[in-house]
């Protein structure tokens, strides 16, 4: 829609232009996302707070993988709006997405450190939650090679680098060598 494609180019202007005459922000493309899976995306503070204004309840939306914009902002290191949306969003903690990813685990393996620390601190996020395949954030970043990723879990959080994810029992230095 031309408002989602104002927020993916960060047009205030034209969003707040589009909204004003009519534009519906909880339209959703082919794969469930709406203006706001795009605003938090693209990381603008005043364009996610504009559109939180604009429709309150915009937040309540998930993909059609189930992944929010909390999701969406954490895999992308959108600190600001991370901090936004646990400031005024009701995300429930370790929420997974069809997968069982949470916001946590989007953020730690694409080596977005203060994001993954935000969500600890103010979300109460879990550095051992599980995905449906029971690997847990050590795992899944051995697999994305964030080596500082790997020293923030393990060092600063004290996350057992030893610990078995599947059935198979697989630890992160398994995952690492896949």
């Amino acid at each position: 829609t031309p408002l989602m494609m104002a927020c993916t180019r960060r047009n205030l202007g034209v969003i707040q232009e589009l909204l004003d005459h009519g534009a519906n922000p909880t339209l959703r493309n082919k794969d469930g996302w709406n203006c706001f899976h795009i605003a938090c995306r693209e990381g603008d503070p005043l364009i996610v707070e504009h559109l939180l204004l604009a429709s309150p309840g915009l937040w309540r939306t998930e993909s059609r993988t189930g992944r929010t914009p909390l999701h969406t902002a954490a895999m992308h290191g959108c600190e600001e709006v991370v901090r936004i949306l646990l400031e005024r969003c009701a995300y429930s903690p370790d929420s997974g997405d069809s997968c069982g990813v949470t916001p946590f685990m989007d953020a730690v393996r694409n080596g977005h450190l203060s994001v993954a620390q935000l969500l600890l601190d103010k979300h109460q996020a879990s550095p051992v939650a599980s995905d449906r395949l029971g690997a847990q954030p050590v795992h899944q970043v051995a697999v994305t090679g964030q080596e500082e990723a790997l020293r923030f879990l393990v060092q600063h959080l004290g996350v057992d680098v030893n610990q078995k994810a599947t059935e198979n029992q697989l630890t992160a230095l398994h995952y690492a060598a896949k």
